[in-house]
């Protein structure tokens, strides 16, 4: 599943439950630069605000930058969204009674 710049921003900021202000605030970057990446009116970001974000909310640089994931990569939760993302929906399912 690859996404969008602006669909990334949104997962992170839902993911961590911030509005788009916070989420500015803690990057050190404006309200207005959040919401053009957000709307996708800016498709793109720096190698050093993706490490950032990866550094303050552990989403990897490389899926931050490009959508893709790296196996290799250490950050238990992207590894297990993606896992969880090609699940199909009966394994879903008893994954959720398993959960519960």
């Amino acid at each position: 599943m690859n996404t969008t710049l602006a669909e990334r921003i949104k997962i992170i900021i839902k993911e961590q439950n911030l509005k788009q202000s916070e989420f500015a605030d803690a990057l050190g970057v404006s309200a207005n630069y959040i919401s053009l990446l957000v709307t996708g009116r800016k498709n793109n970001v720096s190698l050093t605000f993706a490490k950032l974000i990866d550094a303050l909310f552990g989403y990897p640089a490389k899926w931050v930058l490009t959508g893709e994931f790296d196996e290799n990569d250490s950050n238990i939760r992207h590894r297990i969204i993606q896992i969880i993302s090609k699940m199909p929906e009966n394994e879903l399912l008893k994954l959720e009674q398993f959960l519960n």
